[in-house]
Parts: C-alpha cells; structure tokens; sequence
C-alpha cells in the first residue's frame, strides 16, 4: 500500500489545484460530511435498542451514500430498522456481503496490481476467508451504492480498509 498523509488542512491541499478540481473535490468532502451525520444519527438510532431489544451490538459501523445506508455485517439487517430508517431518515438500509466478493473476484487484477488482498480474520471459517472484512460497512456501500463520498458512523478500518480503497481509487 502507498503511503498516506495525512492533512490537517484540505483547503491548502486543494489551493494549488485548478478552481474546478479545487471545487469538485470540496464538494465531495463536504457531500461526506453530511453523510457521515446521516450515518452516526442511523448508528444512534439502531443502537438505542428502542427499535429491536436487544440492542445493536455496538462493534457495528454504519455507512450511507445518497440515500443509501449499509449496517456492517451479514445476514443481521431487521426489516423494524429499514421501515423505520426509511420512513424517519430518507435512507434505505441494506446489507450484501456477497457483493463484495463477487466485485473483488471480478477486479482481482486491478486489486492485485496494487497489491491488495482481502486480509484474512482469525475467526474467519476455513471456507470463507475474509468474509468478517468483506462485511464492513464502508466496503458494501462502495459496491452497493458506489459514489464519490460516503459516511461511516466512526473511524475507517486501518486493517483492510485503508488499503482496499487505496487500490480502489
């Protein structure tokens, strides 16, 4: 993986780039702003426990984009919180692991040639390796919903999701 730096101040990145690029890119910050908001508001909700007891286990991670939302995991997305997100918020819910193994075995080349691997997990079955990170939040909604900004309701996995969207872009 390349390495990263990190800046304290986008708007001096950007200065040196041409006004259109500047603007596009401020703009996208901005649209992953107001979703990141969307996303820790769904997580508030969901973890309440007022929807569903018991309550959500809160290692979950919530990612929206448009009018998308992704609860990190599989099989675990209660039909009480997608009527509710969708009727109180404007956002869809979803879920779709799956996806995400497909899209990484149809681009294997592309991932490989940035030298990604989906990174195995010590609890991961012998049969599905990388599934656990397969299931982040931030990964489904680059498939399910793919766009330019997303939100997560807290920090970007270093471990495998750092470096799968570094590949990614």
């Amino acid at each position: 993986m390349p390495d990263l730096e990190v800046v304290a101040n986008i708007e001096e990145l950007v200065s040196n780039l041409e006004l259109e690029i500047a603007a596009l890119i401020m703009a996208h910050i901005e649209n992953a702003l107001d979703y990141q908001l969307k996303a820790s508001s769904i997580y508030t909700i969901l973890i309440s426990g007022q929807l569903v007891k018991p309550k959500m286990a809160k290692t979950k991670t919530i990612a929206v984009s448009e009018k998308v939302g992704v609860v990190s995991g599989w099989n675990s997305l209660n039909p009480k919180w997608t009527e509710f997100i969708a009727k109180n918020n404007g956002i869809s819910l979803s879920q779709n692991e799956t996806l995400v193994a497909e899209f990484y075995q149809n681009h294997i080349e592309e991932f490989n040639r940035y030298n990604y691997e989906t990174k195995k997990w010590d609890l991961d079955s012998e049969s599905e390796p990388g599934r656990h990170y397969r299931s982040h939040a931030e990964k489904q909604i680059s498939v399910i919903k793919p766009c330019n900004s997303i939100g997560v309701s807290r920090g970007i996995c270093e471990e495998d999701c750092y470096p799968y969207f570094c590949a990614l872009a």
